[in-house]
């Protein structure tokens, strides 16, 4: 019998291996670039002059209770390989409408709450315009359009703006996994690029909290690297070797160093602020809120990665993501299981946007008190319930992309939030 099991595993990877290899081919992406690396993916697609459409939808036929299944992923694929290249592309439920009607109940100003979505979305996409229901930028989309912050980007390896979105944990082989649907954020011995974000998002602009590339700072005196006063190494910055999985023992493997995140060209951290201007403590929170929104997601690959820091004989941090669910089968069907499906026939581990959506709003309460415009009756769990349990849960569930918008933002119209630029008015 275990012969049987271990042959049938074999041979559903062998599968994963091809039908992943022909979707890169078909969608160019095996000669263009790494896969596209997603988290809380975009779920809503634009197509110019015509309604929202889903960018991946789970097929009828693929279960909700097996991520590893090799039709379903391949499936999946190369859906998202297809729609995520269309130009006009799409925004994500989670991270942009949602995280906006929260941080606005939360307490923060309609304008707050609009800048740290629209930034949450922009570490996604580059940039971030807001678009009405046929695909169309809205009216004042210049004055609502994010500055330019690409080096943040999934796919941006070379820029490091990919640990963003995949954030392992410094631990070693033998050490227990990390619950990565509750991340510690008071971890940085630990979760380190989380840590490390969530510090450079707290102290706020003008600060001297660095943001640095992986997060890796200079170790301090407590033992970790993530909150350290410079970027590890200063002007000899050390190497950071990585490898992610294509379909394990397949490696994507990428390369960078130690020193100040590039934000975009011609722009490092340093300049954060003077590159984002007015909006740069919103921007801030959005960048950090996405990171945590992405540690969970992709918490099934990055529970089991790890980070080696330098060592004896070694200078370099190596980051290991070849972990059979980092895959790229299983990745893109876990984001299939965020927005459209009935969240309650997922498998535990894999009800990722209830466990995102309670701890995003949990932090962005205490933003919130540090910036003193909490609204006090949002600690209670009443409050809680009543936008994420009763409200924005039920709404992400609705298969049809429009119904899907309609109904984030019939929630928010009850709560007293008004629609999300391009969405229908209340």
């Amino acid at each position: 019998m275990r012969i049987t099991r271990l042959g049938g595993r074999l041979t559903a990877r062998a599968l994963s291996a091809v039908l992943l290899t022909v979707a890169l081919t078909a969608t160019g992406l095996l000669v263009a670039s790494p896969p596209k690396a997603r988290a809380f993916a975009e779920d809503v697609c634009y197509t110019p002059g015509a309604p929202p459409h889903s960018c991946a939808p789970l097929p009828f036929a693929c279960p909700p209770s097996d991520a590893h299944d090799p039709i379903c992923g391949a499936r999946a694929f190369f859906r998202y390989g297809y729609t995520l290249r269309q130009p006009l592309g799409g925004r994500s439920l989670v991270h942009t409408d949602s995280t906006y009607i929260m941080a606005r109940k939360i307490g923060f100003s309609l304008q707050d709450a609009y800048w740290i979505a629209a930034y949450s979305e922009a570490t996604d996409l580059g940039t971030f315009r807001p678009r009405d229901m046929r695909g169309n930028p809205v009216p004042n989309a210049a004055a609502l359009t994010t500055k330019d912050i690409s080096g943040l980007v999934r796919t941006h390896f070379k820029t490091g703006g990919f640990l963003f979105h995949f954030l392992p944990t410094m631990r070693g082989p033998r050490s227990p996994l990390p619950n990565g649907l509750r991340p510690d954020v008071d971890d940085p011995r630990h979760e380190v690029m989380l840590t490390h974000i969530r510090r450079w998002a707290m102290e706020g602009p003008g600060s001297n909290a660095p943001l640095c590339t992986g997060g890796f700072t200079d170790r301090t005196a407590r033992g970790d690297y993530a909150t350290g006063t410079t970027c590890y190494g200063g002007p000899n910055p050390a190497p950071i070797n990585g490898k992610y999985s294509l379909v394990d023992p397949i490696p994507i493997p990428f390369q960078n160093v130690t020193g100040r995140q590039v934000i975009t060209d011609g722009v490092t951290s340093e300049r954060f602020d003077a590159h984002v201007g007015p909006q740069s403590a919103n921007a801030r929170i959005g960048i950090y809120v996405h990171a945590l929104g992405d540690r969970i997601s992709h918490h099934e690959c990055t529970d089991e990665g790890t980070i080696a820091p330098p060592a004896q004989g070694r200078r370099s941090f190596d980051i290991d993501l070849l972990q059979p669910d980092c895959d790229q089968g299983p990745h893109a069907v876990r984001h299939e299981y965020e927005t459209g499906v009935d969240f309650h026939s997922l498998d535990p581990h894999d009800r990722t946007t209830e466990a995102a959506l309670s701890m995003v709003y949990d932090e962005l309460v205490n933003f919130a008190r540090v910036r003193g415009v909490l609204n006090p009756e949002a600690t209670t769990p009443a409050a809680k319930k009543a936008v994420v349990t009763d409200g924005l849960l039920p709404a992400l569930e609705r298969r049809n992309p429009e119904a899907r918008i309609r109904a984030v933002t019939a929630v928010g119209c009850r709560l007293g939030v008004p629609a999300f630029p391009g969405s229908p008015r209340c």
